[in-house]
C-alpha cells in the first residue's frame, strides 16, 4: 500500500526510475561496453564531445561515456557494501545496551557518543590510512565511518520501542533477550532504518568518490566515477569534460537516494484553499470583534500642602 502510494506521487515515480536505470546499467554495462571503454584511440587524446565520442576522451584516446557506464558497477557495489556494513554494526552496537546489559550497554553508549562527535570525513580519512588504500580499505573505511550514526538511531528506536507493554510481557514469560529482539523489536524498528540506509546510500557514494579522487580508493587499472575524476584533474582548465564528465553521475545519485527516501508531499487542504470572502458583496462587511473597553489609571491625589484624609 505504501509503495504503491509513493508511486503515485511523480518524484517517488521518478526517483524509481532512476533507480531502474542506473541498477540495470549497473549490471548490464561491463558486459556490452566493457570492450569499447579499453579502446585507444591515439588519434582523439583530450577530445571534446563530438558524434563518435559523446563526453570526449581521456589521455589515452578512450572513450569517456563508456567507462562512466562500466564504472557504475563497481561504484555501486561500494557503496552497497559499505552501507551494509554500517547497518550491520551499527544494529550490534545499538543493541548493546538491551542484550548485554545496563553496565556494558554504558560503555558502548559512551564510545558511540564519542565517535559521534567527530565529523565523518575525518573518520573516514582515518579509517582509510589505517586499513590502507584500495577497494577494500575503502569500504571498511566508509562503512566503520558510517557505523556510529546508524548506532545511536538504533539504539534510540530499540529504546522507545523497550518501553513498551508486549515486551515486558515477553521478558515476564522468559523470552530470551535475543529473541525479543528477533521477534520484537528488529519488525517494529525497520522501517526508519531502511529509510535511514537510503538516504546514507547517496552519501556513501560520494565518499567512496572523494576517496579515490584524493587517490585512498579503487586504484589502477581498476576505475570507479572518482578515479575518473582523478585522471581528468590536470588537464582540468584546458578540457574540464574527463572530469566533469564522471562527476555528473556522483552528484545525480544523492539527489536520486534522497528523492526515494523522502517522498515529496503535496500542501494540506487548508493550506491550498483560499480563506472565505469576508461578505457576500451586498452589504457592509461583518463587524470584527469589539475591543475592550480602555481604562485609564486613577489618577493620585496631591497631598503636598494638606493632609491627606
Amino acid at each position: 500500500m505504501r509503495a504503491a502510494h509513493l508511486l503515485r506521487r511523480p518524484v517517488g515515480l521518478a526517483g524509481l526510475g532512476l533507480l531502474v536505470i542506473v541498477l540495470s546499467v549497473a549490471v548490464l554495462g561491463p558486459i556490452l561496453w566493457g570492450e569499447r571503454a579499453t579502446v585507444v584511440d591515439t588519434g582523439n587524446l583530450l577530445a571534446g564531445p563530438s558524434a563518435e565520442h559523446w563526453i570526449g576522451t581521456d589521455n589515452l584516446g578512450r572513450d569517456l561515456f563508456y567507462r562512466v557506464l562500466v564504472a557504475t558497477r563497481l561504484s555501486i557495489l561500494l557503496a552497497l557494501g559499505a552501507t551494509a556494513i554500517s547497518i550491520v554494526l551499527g544494529l550490534v552496537l545499538g543493541a548493546a545496551p538491551m542484550l548485554a546489559g545496563p553496565r556494558l550497554g554504558r560503555v558502548v553508549t559512551w564510545a558511540v557518543n564519542v565517535l559521534v562527535a567527530f565529523p565523518g570525513l575525518l573518520l573516514v580519512l582515518f579509517f582509510a590510512v589505517v586499513f590502507g588504500v584500495g577497494e577494500r580499505g575503502a569500504a571498511l573505511a566508509v562503512g566503520l565511518a558510517g557505523a556510529p550514526s546508524f548506532a545511536r538511531l538504533c539504539h534510540t528506536l530499540i529504546a522507545g520501542v523497550s518501553e513498551r507493554d508486549y515486551i515486558a510481557a515477553a521478558r515476564i514469560a522468559g523470552v530470551s533477550r535475543l529473541r525479543i529482539l528477533r521477534r520484537h523489536v528488529l519488525p517494529n524498528i525497520a522501517e526508519p532504518l531502511i529509510v535511514n540506509a537510503t538516504m546514507g546510500a547517496g552519501g556513501v557514494l560520494l565518499s567512496f568518490a572523494g576517496l579515490s579522487f584524493l587517490g585512498l580508493g579503487v586504484q589502477a587499472p581498476s576505475y570507479d566515477w572518482g578515479k575518473l575524476m582523478q585522471d581528468g584533474l590536470n588537464g582540468i582548465y584546458t578540457n574540464p569534460w574527463p572530469r566533469s564528465g564522471p562527476a555528473s553521475p556522483s552528484s545525480s545519485r544523492g539527489w536520486r537516494s534522497t528523492s526515494r527516501a523522502r517522498p515529496w508531499r503535496p500542501p494540506s487542504a487548508s493550506a491550498r484553499s483560499p480563506a472565505p470572502p469576508a461578505g457576500d458583496g451586498s452589504g457592509p462587511p461583518p463587524p470584527g470583534p469589539a475591543r475592550p473597553p480602555r481604562h485609564s489609571p486613577p489618577r493620585a491625589r496631591s497631598c503636598r500642602w494638606t493632609t491627606c484624609g
